[in-house]
């Protein structure tokens, strides 16, 4: 086997995985370097397990047996493991390498074989696609064998009684809301002051009734200070308040990710890089050092596997095609929460907005799916919107908000519109199926022009006004 490739691809996730199966496709002689698992976390320990509890949970009813649902996950996860594994093994131009990967220099690395030895491999590129794991806080007197993380989660045989969520973001709500309705007790806690702090305030105050009718009980601005293992009691310490969970099976710790790059040896290819934002890219995905590119997690602007994979595609293009124009900026990418109901977002930051726009300039457009829709009075839909920043009076969209039945599906509408620059005058023609929850899109619509063209000069006068006040 030759020690010299095209392209080495070090981390087989789904961003390692475009990268890696575009470039073969293409005839280029790639080494594929991975430690643990084929898939990275998407296939192991993340979308495909999770959206599979998460479905049995749907599908859960009185008189089934919780324990084979886990034991459903755990399989499912497994065959599609081997599958792509096999794959893998079996793709042509594709040299799989079982190992740990650390650089040597700019364009060599060195690899540590899960079976021993050592192997020196070189490239012309190499891409680094190395994921993140759980960021982990130790509970005085939590034995290990109580404490889960989404690396372990998957691998449970029977329902947890009781299980306490640290956290209150993304894994932390859907895997609440999953092992609930499955019949576990649940419990989350968290230091943040409300759910899901990445979302505006508004969703909060959407989910927090739904977290209540469902029965998980909940306590914001609090941390663990111990856990009593004679009695199984976990205590939590909520500004001068103590507070006693009793009867604790399990923790899981669901508080954030960590970089995988301080192993690496970066420093010995020169590439920059920072544990907090991860390896320091161009909006092509290449580093400091020419030829040496990163995608996914170790990035500072992805967090999810279809961000990676359109980091991993863009890679592609760039190393195998670099004659071809490409866009100088990032697709935007969009981000599901998949808890009940479901949240999505897409476009700038409130944070952002702020920084690039004056206030005055900004219309915000809110559609609740009880009042607004006839499907939302259909279903008895209590909690659920859409929330859409524009700009007003040209009707450009700048970010959106759903909470929902099937918001991870109609993002993608408002993904489209604000990446064409698509404007509600646009959208306001458009002709939807009745009676559907993405009505509510053409609602945004109606109500933006509701609003403007009564009041055009008005509306005209306050844009010429503060268009450029920042």
């Amino acid at each position: 086997m030759s020690n010299h490739f095209h392209t080495i691809v070090i981390g087989a996730g789904s961003g390692g995985m475009t990268v890696a199966v575009g470039l073969a496709g293409l005839g280029k002689q790639v080494a594929f370097v991975e430690a643990q698992h084929i898939g990275g976390d998407c296939t192991n320990v993340g979308c495909v397990p999770s959206k599979t509890v998460i479905d049995l949970a749907k599908k859960f009813k009185p008189g089934m047996n919780p324990d084979e649902a886990l034991r459903e996950v755990t399989r499912k996860r497994n065959a599609l493991r081997e599958k792509e594994t096999e794959e893998v093994r079996h793709m042509p131009n594709v040299t799989l390498i079982e190992g740990w990967a650390k650089f040597t220099a700019p364009k060599v690395i060195e690899v540590a074989s899960k079976a021993g030895g050592m192997q020196k491999l070189s490239a012309e590129n190499i891409v680094i696609s190395t994921g993140a794991r759980p960021r982990m806080i130790e509970i005085p007197g939590l034995p290990r064998e109580r404490t889960l993380t989404n690396e372990t989660l998957f691998d449970l045989r029977d329902l947890p009684k009781h299980l306490v969520v640290m956290g209150a973001g993304i894994i932390a709500l859907e895997m609440a809301f999953a092992f609930r309705k499955l019949g576990a007790k649940v419990t989350i806690f968290a230091l943040d002051k409300r759910p899901l702090m990445t979302y505006i305030p508004e969703v909060a105050e959407a989910m927090q009734p739904e977290i209540e009718k469902k029965g998980i009980v909940s306590y914001y601005g609090a941390t663990a200070t111990g856990f009593d293992q004679a009695t199984h009691t976990l205590t939590l310490k909520q500004g001068e308040k103590e507070i006693q969970i009793q009867d604790v099976d399990k923790v899981l710790v669901a508080v954030g990710r960590v970089k995988n790059l301080e192993s690496l040896g970066l420093e010995q290819a020169g590439v920059k890089w920072d544990a907090g934002t991860g390896v320091q890219v161009n909006s092509f995905g290449e580093s400091n050092v020419k030829g040496v590119y990163a995608i996914g997690d170790v990035t500072p602007t992805s967090a999810f596997t279809h961000s990676a994979n359109a980091q991993g595609r863009r890679v592609v293009q760039c190393i195998a095609f670099p004659f071809l124009p490409l866009a100088k900026k990032e697709p935007i990418f969009p981000n599901a929460t998949f808890s009940d109901p479901e949240v999505a977002n897409v476009g700038l930051t409130q944070k952002q907005i702020a920084e690039k726009y004056h206030p005055q300039l900004i219309k915000r457009i809110r559609v609740d799916f009880k009042d607004h829709t006839d499907r939302g009075y259909t279903d008895g839909v209590e909690n659920g919107f859409i929330i859409a920043d524009v700009i007003r009076l040209t009707g450009r969209i700048l970010h959106v908000t759903i909470v929902g039945a099937s918001a991870s599906e109609m993002i993608s509408f408002f993904t489209l519109a604000i990446s064409q620059k698509i404007s509600l005058y646009k959208i306001y023609r458009l002709v939807y199926p009745y009676p559907t929850f993405s009505s509510g899109i053409l609602k945004v619509a109606d109500f933006f022009m509701r609003e403007t063209l009564p009041n055009i000069r008005k509306e005209l006068g306050a844009f010429l006004k503060y268009r450029f006040a920042k």
